[in-house]
């Protein structure tokens, strides 16, 4: 790790709780020699199907969630490969009301990641949000607050220079369990050998159980 990353990392840990903890983790993730397609079943996440590129790493930590109140633990997956990172974070809430909020807390911290990204670039840089767009995870609970989002922002390089990249996320839910799936991946590499999207068949490839 250089220097440069090293001074990028206190700074986000301090400010921005779970997503920054994620963000981390994607910068400094060990890369996989191949992508390697991969079905898994993370543990305590209601029997969710997962479909990984790389083997993950896994965490499962106290951190504060926006609206949440106090720290909520929160279990994560993240591997990373060629510049591009997958994640999975997820959590347990006590009650039906919080479902809603903690999805729109986990979006809350990532805008602020994403955005807090490009000032490390620049003071006067901003990331840009598309439309949110619908979620479709086969036999997930309905709720309003599950959406995708997907952003153009910038991160510092290894050596400090400023790196296009594009960040995709999808938030859903099953019964108590908020889930937020997200890819970081430079904005000059969207597809691999075939063609498809990373982002998108990460994405496609969570299913609960009938």
């Amino acid at each position: 790790m250089t220097d440069t990353e090293t001074s990028l990392r206190g700074p986000l840990l301090r400010r921005l709780g779970v997503t920054s903890l994620l963000m981390s983790a994607l910068w400094l993730t060990a890369c996989a020699p191949a992508l390697d397609w991969r079905e898994m079943r993370p543990p305590e996440a209601d029997g969710l199907v997962a479909r990984f590129p790389c083997k993950p790493d896994t965490a499962s930590r106290m951190v504060p969630v926006p609206g949440l109140g106090g720290p909520q633990r929160v279990q994560m997956l993240v591997c990373q490969h060629e510049g591009t990172s997958w994640s999975l974070a997820y959590l347990r809430v006590a009650d039906v009301r919080q479902v809603g909020v903690a999805m729109e807390g986990l979006q809350q911290a990532l805008r602020e990641n994403v955005q807090a990204a490009a000032v490390l670039v620049a003071p006067d840089r901003r990331a840009t949000e598309a439309a949110p767009t619908p979620v479709a995870v086969p036999r997930m609970t309905p709720q309003p607050a599950a959406r995708g989002l997907a952003f153009v922002t910038e991160r510092p390089d290894g050596l400090g220079r400023p790196m296009p990249m594009r960040v995709n996320a999808w938030h859903f839910a099953h019964g108590l369990t908020v889930f937020q799936a997200t890819v970081w991946q430079p904005a000059e590499r969207p597809a691999l050998e075939s063609g498809e999207d990373v982002a998108t068949t990460f994405l496609r490839g969570f299913q609960f159980p009938e």
